[in-house]
């Protein structure tokens, strides 16, 4: 059923899901965040056929960033459902999805990258890298790290400085920099999940190393730059992302690794035939298609005008610009409800 309105007070509604089947067992927790709030509110047990329901202290209000969500945890993974910031959304039953583990070698399995965006970026004397690794769990199960392992790693270009490396959704430390790789230590549940990882590098001319059968890759080099090439890639088009900010866009897909590389060279070819089409044709289908958010009942979202590219590079902007200095509550909170639509936009573009 669907929720309804309790007196004066929303109800919250939903069903927990383990894979494909309810939940016969287990404690689902309400969770509340708005100005001056965040933390858990109510928790029960879950009812037949994993049901449950709370009644609400008050309706979402926008204009306080206010956000209600419920999760459950499962072999010691905790699982959130989507974010409840208008009342529009009660309407609908609220899912939780869980899922049975999978445990991983300790030195972690190579999960599908879907996609990976690297933007470069001039500053002073070097330049400015930010990673962003899309990955995509195809297992029906959730990925976990034994003791002492990892998920899923990843290795980096040599000489990367100030690497700051972040699970790009929820804890900062579920990724780290070890060894010249990317590690990630955070469960992987079915789906996608992204990582963003922010470093620098002295030059420019550099081999970029590339998981083999990585989906897709974009690298968006920022003008004023070199006249460049990147080998295994195809240039794409300049694309303007806000006014004054131009960035060179090198495209491929189904790559066979361990890298490609960035050379100097004297001009840029235009993209060929067939790469042109693809892109035609993926602008086609974007203006005439609506995107349904996986595993969710909410109300179909109509593609967004900005692209996949510009959608994730707001991302970027946003976490650097909430990163320089110490922010209140209220600002947090407004901050991750804007990264989290941005991320769920982009998603839906993929």
């Amino acid at each position: 059923m669907p929720a309804a309105v309790h007196g004066q007070n929303p109800i919250l509604s939903g069903t927990a899901f383990l894979g494909d089947t309810v939940m016969s067992e287990g404690t689902v927790v309400l969770h509340h965040l708005s100005q001056g709030i965040q933390g858990e509110l109510d928790s029960l047990r879950l009812g037949p056929g994993g049901s449950f329901r709370f009644t609400l202290p008050s309706a979402p209000d926008p204009t306080l960033s206010d956000i209600f969500f419920a999760s459950v945890r499962h072999d010691g993974v905790l699982y959130f459902g989507p974010m409840i910031t208008v009342s529009e959304q009660l309407d609908s039953l609220y899912q939780v999805n869980a899922y049975d583990t999978l445990l991983a070698p300790t030195e972690g399995l190579p999960v599908t990258l879907q996609s990976r965006s690297v933007f470069i970026e001039p500053d002073s004397t070097d330049w400015r890298v930010t990673d962003l690794f899309e990955l995509r769990n195809d297992e029906p199960r959730t990925i976990v790290a034994r003791s002492g392992g990892y998920t899923w790693r990843h290795p980096m270009p040599a000489g990367v400085r100030e690497v700051d490396a972040g699970e790009g959704e929820l804890a900062a430390d579920a990724a780290q920099f070890l060894n010249g790789e990317v590690v990630a230590r955070a469960a992987l549940p079915p789906g996608g999940r992204l990582f963003v990882v922010r470093y620098r590098i002295d030059s420019l001319f550099i081999p970029l190393p590339v998981q083999t059968g990585t989906e897709r890759l974009d690298v968006l080099v920022r003008e004023p730059a070199p006249t460049i090439a990147i080998d295994g890639l195809e240039f794409m088009e300049r694309q303007e992302f806000e006014a004054g900010s131009t960035y060179r866009r090198f495209a491929g897909a189904n790559l066979v690794g361990p890298a490609i590389t960035i050379v100097q060279t004297e001009d840029i070819t235009p993209p060929r035939v067939e790469w042109a089409a693809v892109l035609l044709a993926l602008i086609l289908t974007a203006a005439g298609v609506v995107v349904l958010r996986p595993r969710s009942t909410n109300k179909p979202v109509a593609v967004p005008a900005l692209d996949r590219q510009q959608l994730l590079l707001q991302v970027a902007r946003l976490d650097e610009g909430f990163d320089r200095s110490p922010r209140s509550d209220t600002e947090r909170q407004a901050y991750e409800q804007r990264r989290s639509e941005l991320l769920r936009r982009a998603r839906s573009l993929s």
